[in-house]
């Protein structure tokens, strides 16, 4: 099979590494694989991951429209929340249907980088699907905070993405119901491709004495940074020996802050800001434990999660979304609901039990090296493109008929009666 494959290839991007390892294992099975970047215009000379052959501009629209309409025979979008790295499927996912990667069920901040320029279109497509009380209320917020909270559950955009694909492969459970009742073709779930690199961390440890937590990825609320310095601080034993790092990109105003908070809770806190990939994974294999904490979860998976278990290391969550669903003894669950008892109680035991911490590690190491392959991430998703590309010809069938229905002055009601829908089945 020949797969065109639209998808962030930016250095930078989790979901770029993805693409690149299932990519290569496509080649690998015997299928070829053409890439097409989807950042925006201005990112797309960046440095990229490593792809099997070098990635077309999705705006070369000569050269995508000759691949996706008369070379490949199937079409794949990797799609996430951020508009700038997605940019390119959301310019051709109207025009050519395929099979959509889905790494968030949250996409509110793709929708809006979109409906900059889309907003009568915007408009109608939040009226259809979440009613004119929440098509009104969508740009209302205040900040990007308020934003999320207040549309995350009532407007998630999830069905717009879906309702365009012909398939969707996602990598868990907790938000496939949007996806199955917008999505008109084949839905799968089928765990995230990802890997560690090997890589020897040489160098003294200048800190072997302190117990060392990191989180990382953009410093913001939703990683509950500012809980994790709450929980060191009400304990005399984790403010003692606990070095707290963040590694990742962070505003001034969040630095300052968080900074503020630590000074305050006699917390030592490093924030490294944005690193390169070698000294990233340094920091992970330095880490004693890793905090992948995340409130709200808006994630189909967590690539950082991933990477940590890859690692051996224990791991910090939040006992909700795709974190629920990993198994309880790889990682040490948090309670949302009374999250800096629960925090302080766990961080508490991770420093004390040296056993424990090995026991969780070797857990999350084999279970994460067995899950997450890109060889079965591949061989799926050929799998759902294949079924996808069967469904097609019916679901095309049906859009005509619903248009004409409409055309005749018809709406939902009339496809919702059983007189409507019982000749249909035999499709």
């Amino acid at each position: 099979m020949k797969l065109a494959v639209l998808t962030p290839t930016l250095k930078i991007s989790a979901i770029g590494r993805v693409a690149s390892l299932v990519a290569r294992s496509l080649v690998a099975q015997g299928h070829d694989v053409v890439t097409i970047s989807s950042q925006s215009e201005e990112l797309l000379e960046h440095e990229t991951h490593d792809f099997p052959s070098p990635p077309i501009a999705w705006n070369d629209h000569a050269q995508v429209n000759d691949v996706l309409q008369g070379q490949a025979d199937a079409v794949v979008y990797h799609v996430g929340d951020n508009y700038s790295y997605h940019k390119g499927c959301i310019e051709w996912m109207p025009r050519f249907r395929g099979v959509v990667c889905l790494h968030d069920f949250f996409l509110g901040n793709l929708f809006l980088g979109w409906r900059e320029k889309n907003v009568p279109e915007s408009s109608a497509i939040l009226t259809g699907w979440y009613g004119s009380a929440a098509a009104n209320a969508f740009s209302g917020f205040g900040n990007i905070d308020d934003f999320i909270e207040g549309t995350r559950e009532t407007s998630p955009l999830t069905e717009w993405i879906c309702s365009m694909a012909s398939g969707v492969v996602t990598h868990s459970s907790w938000g496939v119901d949007r996806v199955l009742k917008s999505c008109p073709g084949p839905v799968k779930v089928v765990p995230l491709a990802y890997d560690a690199e090997n890589f020897d961390a040489a160098g003294p440890d200048l800190d072997k004495e302190k117990f060392k937590l990191l989180t990382v990825g953009n410093v913001n609320f939703n990683k509950r940074v500012e809980s994790v310095i709450t929980s060191i601080g009400r304990s005399s034993i984790l403010r003692d020996h606990t070095i707290y790092r963040l590694v990742g990109a962070v505003r001034p105003e969040i630095r300052e802050k968080l900074s503020r908070l630590a000074s305050e809770h006699g917390v030592t806190l490093r924030i490294s800001g944005q690193i390169d990939d070698t000294e990233l994974r340094k920091a992970m294999l330095e880490a004693d434990v890793i905090s992948c904490l995340r409130s709200p979860v808006l994630e189909a998976a967590s690539a950082s999660a991933i990477e940590a278990m890859l690692y051996g290391k224990p791991t910090v969550v939040t006992n909700s979304g795709f974190y629920q669903e990993i198994p309880d003894n790889c990682t040490m669950k948090i309670d949302p609901a009374d999250e800096i008892a629960s925090l302080q109680y766990a961080l508490e035991r991770l420093l004390q039990e040296d056993d424990l911490r090995v026991s969780v590690g070797s857990c999350a190491q084999k279970w994460a090296s067995k899950t997450f392959s890109s060889d079965n991430y591949a061989a799926r998703l050929v799998e759902t493109s294949e079924l996808a590309n069967a469904a097609d010809p019916l679901i095309s069938m049906a859009n005509t008929f619903s248009a004409i229905v409409r055309g005749w002055g018809g709406g939902e009601k009339i496809m919702s009666l059983e007189e409507t829908l019982s000749p249909l089945k035999v499709f």
